[in-house]
C-alpha cells in the first residue's frame, strides 16, 4: 500500500485517486473516459483517410485548395484531441480554465510534443495504407498487419487489459491508467501525488514501477515506428516517383521514434542515480548503526571490572592456580 500522511490521516493510493476523480464519477469513470478516448482517436484516424480517399491515391493531383482543406481537417483533429485530454485534466481540477498558458512551462513541453507527434504518427501510417494499396504495392499487406500487431493486440488490448488490472495487481492500485499513456494527464496526475507511488518498504526496489511501465509502453510504440519506417522506406525506394505524404510520415515516424527513445533513456538514467542514491543513503545510515553499536560495545567494555576487562590480565585459570598454590604453601 502506498499511503502519504496528512492532516491526521494517512489515505491509499486507490482511495486518494478515488477523491482526486471525485468530480468525474470515480476511478472507475475516469478510466472509462480515457479509454474512450483511446479506441475513439484510432477510430477516427481509420474514418477519415476514407473521407479523404482521392488525397491518398497512389499519383493525386489534387489543388491547392483542397489539400489545405485536408490539412485544415487533420490540424483539427489533433487539436480536438489535445483539448480532449486536457478536459480530463481540468475535471480533476489540476488545470483552471483560462490556464492554458501554463503547458508553455518546461514540464509540459515534453508530454505535449509527445503526444502531438505520436497522434500525427498513427494517422500518417493509417493514411499510408490507403496509399500504398492504390498503388499496387503489396507493402500495404506489411503495414496493416504492422498496425495490427503493434496497436490493436499490443497496445488496444494487452495495455488497456493490464490497465483495468492495474498490470495484474503489480502497480499501486487505482495507477492502471499509465498504461494508457495519456501523457498530459499523466504528467498532471504526477505533479500533485503527495507519496512516491513506486517507493518500496523493502531494500530492494520494486519490480514493476510507473516508470518502468510508461517505458515498456514506449518502446511498444517505438517497435511499431521502426516497423513502419522500414516498410515505407521500402516502399519509397521502389516508387516510380516520390510521393510527398509518405516522405512526410517517414519524417513524423522517426521524429517521434527518436522522441520516444530519448525520454525512455532520460527516465532509465533518473531512476538509476536515485537508486544509486538511496543504495548511498542506506549505506550512510548503517554505517552511522555500525559506530554507534561500536561505541556501545567500548562503553560496556570501559564498565567491567579491570580484571575481566584487561585481556593480559589474569585469567581465571591463573587465578585458580594462584589459589592453589597458596593453600599448598599453607
Amino acid at each position: 500500500m502506498c499511503a502519504w500522511t496528512g492532516p491526521g490521516r494517512e489515505v491509499s493510493s486507490k482511495a486518494f485517486m478515488d477523491e482526486l476523480c471525485s468530480d468525474v464519477g470515480g476511478y472507475r469513470a475516469f478510466l472509462r473516459r480515457l479509454a474512450l478516448q483511446y479506441f475513439g482517436w484510432w477510430v477516427a484516424i481509420a474514418g477519415v483517410p476514407a473521407v479523404f480517399l482521392d488525397h491518398h491515391r497512389c499519383e493525386s493531383s489534387m489543388p491547392y485548395l483542397a489539400w489545405c482543406l485536408y490539412g485544415g481537417t487533420v490540424l483539427a483533429m489533433l487539436v480536438m484531441a489535445v483539448l480532449m485530454e486536457l478536459t480530463i485534466v481540468q475535471r480533476l481540477g489540476l488545470l483552471k480554465a483560462g490556464e492554458l498558458h501554463v503547458l508553455q512551462e518546461r514540464r509540459w513541453r515534453r508530454p505535449l510534443a509527445s503526444t502531438v507527434l505520436w497522434k500525427l504518427d498513427s494517422y500518417t501510417d493509417m493514411a499510408f495504407v490507403f496509399i500504398a494499396r492504390d498503388c499496387g504495392s503489396s507493402l500495404w499487406w506489411a503495414s496493416l498487419a504492422s498496425i495490427i500487431f503493434c496497436t490493436v493486440f499490443c497496445q488496444m488490448l494487452f495495455n488497456t487489459c493490464f490497465a483495468c488490472s492495474d498490470c495484474d495487481g503489480e502497480l499501486p492500485e487505482s495507477f492502471g491508467f499509465v498504461l494508457l499513456d495519456f501523457k498530459l494527464v499523466n504528467t498532471a496526475v504526477r505533479s500533485v501525488l503527495p507519496f512516491d507511488p513506486d517507493a518500496s518498504d523493502l531494500p530492494v526496489a520494486k519490480p514493476v514501477t510507473l516508470k518502468s511501465s510508461a517505458n515498456l509502453v514506449g518502446l511498444e510504440k517505438v517497435v511499431g515506428d521502426v516497423a513502419q519506417v522500414c516498410i515505407q522506406s521500402l516502399f519509397l525506394m521502389s516508387a516510380s516517383a516520390p510521393h510527398g505524404f509518405v516522405i512526410f510520415s517517414v519524417i513524423v515516424g522517426a521524429l517521434n521514434g527518436c522522441l520516444s527513445i530519448a525520454l525512455i533513456a532520460q527516465d532509465a538514467l533518473q531512476e538509476e542515480s536515485a537508486v544509486q542514491d538511496r543504495e548511498l543513503e542506506q549505506g550512510t545510515v548503517l554505517a552511522a548503526l555500525a559506530g554507534e553499536v561500536k561505541l556501545v560495545e567500548e562503553g560496556t567494555s570501559s564498565e567491567m571490572p579491570p580484571v575481566l576487562r584487561d585481556p593480559g590480565g589474569p585469567s581465571p585459570e591463573r587465578l585458580g592456580r594462584s589459589m592453589n598454590d597458596d593453600m599448598a604453601m599453607l
